[in-house]
Order: structure tokens, then sequence, then C-alpha cells
């Protein structure tokens, strides 16, 4: 099979997480048994170590299947480093599985035959995800009940109002698209993945599917877990600023998602810390909500009680 015929590239932009690493390979491995001539493995490395070198050669040396392996050095950052796997990548799909993710069982068979249903037709899918702790314990499942497909306006309304709606794991994007909307911005730190999923949704929608393939692990090591800040809140007032020169939603649209996506950030986030006993940083968390910028945040009824509910939590 040519590569012109390769569907899927996994791609593993990985960093200092060895362990986590191994298992997202693996999980990839114990996948590809009927699809394996279909998909590639791309492996873009920052880390400052050579270990996840020495598990990608282990793994994947001895097997006939398609694949990558580059060591940064000097290492991108976060963002780029996305890109430069996405980058290497020939097959006509892409899905970029964090090292500290994993992807479940039959994902790889369901993934494969959902392009060959609908490639071309959706540049844009979205499947389900299990959000799980360090330990495997899955804390919710996130899932579509039916196949669905959402044009431009309903898809921006749902992840501009909820900030956890697009999990990385679960989107799988066809490469092409990358051309038309460019790669991840590297200048905007943590909120480069909302930024390209506004790009990506504004121009050709989302097919949502009823399929779980992936597991999203939380935990304290995150790179996400340090965007609770005001440089963050700022650079996602100045996105929501933005979106309006889109000619999608109305200013009254913007306007509730912008309250709904930065009460749940700053809420989950707070409960995140809540949960793992940094009260010190939970409080620091949803004392954003007392930045001069957000001053004029409307507060629903519902979130309203959330955030007095969490803070008599850390009271």
């Amino acid at each position: 099979m040519s590569q012109q015929d390769m569907l899927l590239s996994i791609c593993i932009p990985a960093y200092n997480r060895p362990v986590w690493f191994e298992r997202a390979l693996q999980s990839i491995v114990t996948n590809i048994a009927k699809n394996k001539q279909y998909i590639e493995v791309i492996i873009s490395d920052d880390s400052d170590h050579i270990e996840c070198s020495a598990i990608a050669k282990k793994i994947l040396s001895p097997l006939s299947i398609s694949h990558k392996y580059i060591h940064n050095q000097p290492k991108l950052g976060m963002a780029a480093n996305w890109n430069n796997s996405i980058q290497l990548t020939s097959a006509k799909y892409v899905l970029v599985l964090h090292d500290d993710d994993f992807l479940l069982p039959n994902a790889v068979e369901t993934i494969i035959t959902t392009i060959k249903n609908n490639q071309k037709k959706y540049p844009v899918m979205l499947f389900g995800v299990r959000v799980v702790t360090e330990q495997n314990k899955v804390i919710k499942k996130q899932l579509f009940k039916h196949k669905l497909h959402l044009p431009p306006e309903k898809a921006l309304l749902k992840v501009l109002s909820n900030s956890s709606f697009i999990r990385f794991p679960g989107i799988v994007i066809c490469r092409d698209v990358f051309e038309q909307v460019g790669y991840f911005n590297t200048k905007i730190g943590e909120i480069a993945d909302l930024d390209m999923w506004i790009r990506l949704l504004s121009n050709y929608g989302l097919l949502c599917l009823p399929n779980s393939i992936s597991a999203y692990t939380v935990h304290t090591k995150a790179l996400t877990s340090r965007m609770f800040n005001e440089e963050t809140i700022n650079k996602l007032l100045s996105l929501f600023s933005s979106i309006e020169k889109l000619n999608i939603l109305n200013s009254k649209q913007i306007e509730k998602c912008k309250s709904d996506f930065i009460h749940q950030f700053i809420l989950a986030g707070t409960y995140r810390e809540i949960k793992s006993g940094n009260f010190k940083k939970a409080s620091d968390n949803i004392n954003l909500f007392t930045l001069p910028c957000l001053n004029q945040l409307p507060t629903s009824i519902k979130w309203f009680w959330l955030r007095l509910l969490l803070r008599l939590a850390l009271a």
C-alpha cells in the first residue's frame, strides 16, 4: 500500500513522561492488528532525555508498521511540537494522542471505518473520550448519543460555551485542512488548542460520533495545569473579541458563550485543585474572578451558586 492510501497518522508529541509514553504507544500497537496497513505512528519528542527514544525503538522496530521518531534538539515547545508531529505525517487524517493519554480497545478500527465511510465529506470528526485519573479510574464518560453533524454556528456554540467539549485524543482531522486554516499558533501558549478548534469549526463544522476511542488523563503534572492565571484569562478574552469578525455568531451569543466558558474554565480548575488537596492553588484559581478584566462578566444563577459553593468549600 502506498503512502497515498494511508488513512490515519497517530501523532504523539512526547515530553518527559516515558512511563505514560510507553502506555500510549502500547495502546496503539494493541489496536492495529487488522488495520496496520492503513496507519502510521509519528513521534515528535521534546524530552530532555532519551528514554522515549529507547521505548519507541523497543516497541516499534520489531513491527511492520510505518513510523517516524524525531528527538527535537533543541526542544520546540508545546504547540510547535504539536505542529511538528502533524507536519511529519503522510496519511489523510490525523489524530494527536498526547503521551499521557491512550487509545481504548478497537479505537483504530472504529476510526478507520469512520474515515472510509465519511472521508472528504467530514474533515473534522469528534469521538467520545473517557476522562480518567492517574490510576486509570474513570471519572467521566464524554460520549455522544448518536451521530450528528454540527454546522459552523452550532459547532462554535458548543466549543465556546464548554471548555471541555473537545479533548485532544477524541478529535480526528483531515490533514489537508491545515493548509487552509494553518497550524497551531505557537505565540498564544496554552489556549492554542481552542484557537485551532475555532478555526476548524468555523470553516468545516463538526461530525460528532457515538463511539469512545480514547482516555484523557487528568493529573497535576499536565502542562494545562499551569494555565490558570491572569495572562491566560486576557488571552481568552482577546480570542472571544476576535470571534465577532467571523460573522457566524452575534454579539449576544458571544457574550453568553464567554461567560459559560470562563466560568467553567475557572471553576473546573478550582474544583480539580480542591480534589487534589491543593487549597492554596484552588483559592488562587477562584480569585481570578476578581480580576478587573472580568468585572463585567455576566453571571447566571447557575454559575453564581457554583461559585458560592466552591468559595464555601474553600472557607
